[in-house]
């Protein structure tokens, strides 16, 4: 077991969709005109979206986030494989969300990595 505390966890006060394609994605990225994706796993990569909210997620609180978030997400994944919106699949609802991507919410956010871990990318244009 590791040799830490509680208090060492840094808590994000977020929550988190985890949102994964579903083979209707994959379908839609290797009919487009290009070179398929020969190794289709890595079209199943998992992506985290943090979200801002910080009360209990139950099913009428994550419908209403989700609601809120979801084109945002659609946009997210489609414009990582393909930047040609006119080509996207058509998501006007959650249901359409839902036949491309799967999405699990999370309540909790705890990030392990030590602040001396993390690299701030901008901190070399401090001045």
């Amino acid at each position: 077991m590791p040799d830490f505390y509680e208090e060492d966890f840094v808590y994000i006060d977020r929550c988190a969709f985890v949102v994964r394609p579903t083979w209707k994605f994959a379908a839609w990225l290797n009919q487009l005109d290009s070179d398929p994706v020969e190794d289709e796993n890595q079209i199943f990569i998992q992506t985290v979206y943090l979200v801002d909210f910080n009360e209990r997620l139950d099913a009428r609180t994550t419908t209403d986030l989700l609601e809120a978030y979801y084109l945002d997400i659609a946009s997210s994944e489609f414009g990582a494989w393909w930047t040609d919106e006119q080509d996207w699949p058509p998501i006007r609802s959650l249901n359409d969300f839902f036949e491309y991507f799967e999405c699990a919410p999370s309540e909790t956010v705890i990030d392990l990595a030590a602040d001396d871990d993390y690299e701030d990318p901008d901190e070399d244009d401090q001045f």
